[in-house]
């Protein structure tokens, strides 16, 4: 028995009696465990960006300076809409969105990199073209944590306050994900 159900027992022995047995059983999935209450150490994070990914909360750089880790900054570029805009408008429309898109990612990396580096953080830099939850899903498993913004993958609207593509992804990993 965990030194915390030890002490509500001896707490409520004369209150609830038999029902605190009862409650602890029916309520056990939302009480935390001596284990879900120590914080994991983490020593990498892995966190995609990409054009839908506005701003960096400021609370988000200040949690992820909590841990002594190594940052990867992925910007994956989807190679889905590159062909799809290479097949139905031109060869020369799919290099320009290539090359703007390259340009939006460098920048947004070497930005958000500046910032976690101010903070002490080591931070690593990948851009490259993928599919943008499965590529985030295989990549993870060689991380401790992942870090990934509600709009990742598309638009969020009041509807719909988190993207299909970061649902995906926390649907199919079994790491510490910060949702920001």
């Amino acid at each position: 028995m965990s030194i915390y159900s030890s002490l509500i027992q001896r707490k409520f022995k004369h209150i609830a009696g038999k029902r605190y047995e009862r409650i602890l059983k029916e309520y056990r999935e939302f009480l935390l465990t001596e284990e879900e209450m120590v914080l994991p150490e983490i020593g990498s994070i892995l966190m995609p960006i990409d054009r839908y990914v506005r701003e960096i909360p400021k609370d988000l750089y200040d949690t992820l300076s909590a841990y002594d880790a190594t940052i990867l900054l992925v910007y994956i570029i989807d190679s889905q809409v590159f062909s799809i805009i290479r097949q139905t408008l031109s060869k020369e429309a799919s290099e320009e969105f290539k090359r703007k898109e390259e340009l939006n990612g460098e920048k947004m990396l070497g930005k958000i990199a500046k910032e976690l580096e101010n903070l002490g953080l080591r931070t690593q830099r990948r851009l490259f073209f993928g599919n943008k939850s499965e590529d985030v899903i295989k990549i993870a498993n060689n991380y401790e944590m992942l870090a990934i913004s509600k709009a990742y993958g598309s638009e969020i609207t009041k509807s719909s306050p988190l993207s299909p593509v970061v649902l995906k992804i926390i649907q199919h990993l079994e790491i510490p994900t910060i949702v920001y």
